[in-house]
């Protein structure tokens, strides 16, 4: 698709910062900024025509950034706009060593991105409305859980440290608060599973993960959620790139050679779901207890293969939905 303009867009809370250059180098970057709201998107639509651009001329990227970019990508949409949401670390690794920054800048440094990178260009795609709703509740479900720990660990190491009285003060000062959190952390995950049990296709694959052993409900809604219902990603290699358990070769020439890990930049998330998962398959007998035992005598460092294990489960989840099945148990030897 050949777009006659290139716009860039830098989001925060309040204002959207606007970069618009002609689709071919060394052309000027005109620079505009509207607030973030129904009122700034018109004015920006005026804006266009003032420019003289019509929508379908441009190409528009913007960052992901989670809550406030979702009103202005709704609306570019309903303006049949093509709307390109990129990851905020790929728009700022192309970028090189940059020094200073503001939200022109940045809108500017988008405009260059896009620019350089259209031929890798995504239409966007925005979740279904109820994978929306999974989203926004586990969010609210993950802060509220959060806030219990903050409250319980005091408490804990009160008691730790041999302080009853002390403990058992903080602990009623604080037990009506506690209470309310679990009634809403409880109504939560039962709003949760109505909006499952509402639509087919979620469902069946929700069953699925869960069926993998050891695959908890949350992680299993963490997957539905990061794969757009495993629509995102064509197999389990990419999810396992994205949630920072795929190895990668570190080695240049004869002298550089270090070991294979996993890269930094992931969904931390989920890479702490599927962790806690692995390692509660080596609690009981099982295959992957079996292989842990096994590849650790064989002298294999302990964390290469609890990472093996999260992807033989990512492996598992990825055939029981893509081959619409429940998974079969295999009784360890």
């Amino acid at each position: 698709m050949q777009f006659t303009y290139i716009l860039g867009i830098d989001i925060s809370k309040d204002t959207i910062d606007l970069a618009l250059s002609q689709n071919k180098a060394n052309t000027n970057i005109v620079n505009s900024k509207f607030s973030n709201n129904l009122k700034g998107y018109k004015a920006l639509l005026k804006w266009f025509k003032n420019q003289g651009v019509k929508t379908e001329q441009l190409l528009i990227c913007l960052e992901n950034t989670g809550i406030y970019h979702r009103p202005l990508t709704a609306f570019l949409l309903s303006e049949q706009a093509f709307v390109w949401v990129e990851n905020a670390l790929e728009i700022k690794w192309s970028m090189g060593l940059q020094r200073g920054k503001n939200d022109q800048i940045d809108a500017q440094r988008i405009c260059l991105y896009a620019f350089r990178n259209q031929d890798k260009a995504q239409a966007y795609s925005p979740k279904d409305n109820s994978l929306q709703d999974l989203a926004d509740l586990l969010a609210t479900r993950e802060r509220l859980v959060e806030v219990r720990k903050m409250l319980l660990v005091p408490i804990k190491e009160l008691k730790q440290v041999g302080l009853e009285a002390e403990s058992k003060n903080v602990e009623k000062s604080c037990k009506k608060t506690l209470s309310g959190i679990d009634k809403d952390i409880e109504a939560i995950e039962k709003g949760l599973e109505n909006i499952i049990a509402q639509h087919k296709e979620i469902d069946d694959n929700y069953w699925s993960v869960c069926s993998v052993p050891n695959v908890g409900k949350i992680t299993a809604l963490y997957l539905l959620v990061a794969t757009n219902n495993f629509k995102r990603f064509d197999d389990a290699k990419q999810l396992a790139s994205y949630c920072g358990i795929a190895p990668f070769e570190y080695r240049s020439g004869t002298s550089v050679r270090g070991k294979t890990k996993v890269n930094h930049m992931a969904n931390k998330k989920l890479k702490k779901a599927l962790h806690l998962c692995a390692v509660s398959s080596l609690r009981h007998r099982s295959e992957m207890s079996l292989y842990y035992k096994h590849k650790t005598e064989e002298g294999k460092n302990k964390m290469s293969v609890i990472n093996a294990i999260r992807n033989k489960l990512l492996q598992r989840i990825f055939a029981c939905v893509r081959e619409k099945r429940m998974y079969i148990v295999k009784q360890a030897s």
